[in-house]
């Protein structure tokens, strides 16, 4: 009897513990659709394929690559090419990092050792998720794309792609949701056809 007390006991900590982390997390905070701008960014990019739990392997190659061409830190996002039911396997994701702000003799220098791509500027509806720990690039698009599915739905938008922008990564606060309202899927051709 006593076993199963402390057993009681710990599980209603566990569980408490795990509402404390979802809490934290921001599992419950609303989540606002609004109708904004953006662009345009100039990126220079490398892509994945396949799952999106094998990015962090990608992106650890990319960021190699870009500290070695010369940038010591990266305004990252990332660009989701393929609707929800794709196979995992098919999946086509762009991991960039903005270079707007690199002086112009610095752009030029890392253009010449990537490929490069600039969004244009677009009407787009977004969301932004609060970032806590690594556990929000999960809890975010759990979050976020639902409201962003209801708003598509409503109103019949076919948005040719999505956007995820993260900031420089040691200073991250938030995860930055954006999907283009304008435009279809050859403005982005060029993404499409680097696979």
């Amino acid at each position: 009897m006593k076993l199963l007390k402390i057993a009681g006991v710990i599980f209603g900590l566990f569980i408490a513990l795990m509402l404390g982390m979802y809490i934290y997390l921001g599992g419950f905070s609303s989540v606002v659709v609004e109708r904004g701008e953006f662009g345009p960014a100039e990126i220079v990019y490398s892509t994945h394929r396949g799952p999106y739990k094998g990015i962090g392997e990608s992106w650890t190659k990319f960021q190699k690559q870009w500290e070695a061409a010369g940038l010591s830190e990266c305004d990252s996002l990332a660009l989701y090419l393929d609707p929800p039911g794709t196979p995992e396997a098919n999946l086509r994701s762009i991991l960039a990092c903005r270079i707007d702000g690199l002086p112009a003799p610095q752009k030029v220098a890392v253009k010449a050792k990537f490929r490069h791509f600039t969004i244009p500027k677009t009407k787009v509806i977004q969301s932004s998720f609060p970032f806590k720990s690594g556990a929000s690039f999960v809890l975010g698009p759990m979050k976020v794309y639902p409201a962003f599915r209801k708003v598509m739905e409503q109103e019949k938008l076919m948005p040719p792609l999505g956007i995820e922008t993260y900031g420089v990564m040691k200073k991250i606060k938030a995860i930055g949701f954006v999907m283009p309202i304008e435009g279809d899927r050859a403005t982005y051709k060029q993404l499409f056809e680097s696979f």
